[in-house]
């Protein structure tokens, strides 16, 4: 009698810690989602970053500010 009801509390504990491992997967699953739209959002951000940068260094060149070579130096540290 003592032995079944051992085997029913373990089976109870080996439940509850199935239980709270597949609510962990679950936080991890929609943690790991966040993340990758951050860093999707991010890139996109960054890419119009740059794509604004490089239109003021064309009106600069167009203006006569900067020359041929400060420019084509500028816009290589943005591109990389």
């Amino acid at each position: 009698m003592i032995s079944w009801i051992i085997y029913i509390i373990v089976g109870l504990i080996l439940v509850f810690v199935l239980y709270i491992a597949i609510l962990g997967i679950n936080r991890g699953v929609k943690a790991k989602n966040v993340n990758k739209s951050n860093n999707l959002e991010n890139k996109l951000s960054s890419q119009k970053n740059i794509s604004n940068e490089l239109e003021k260094l064309k009106k600069l060149y167009d203006g006569g500010v900067i020359n041929k070579k400060e420019f084509n130096i500028a816009k290589k540290k943005l591109l990389s």
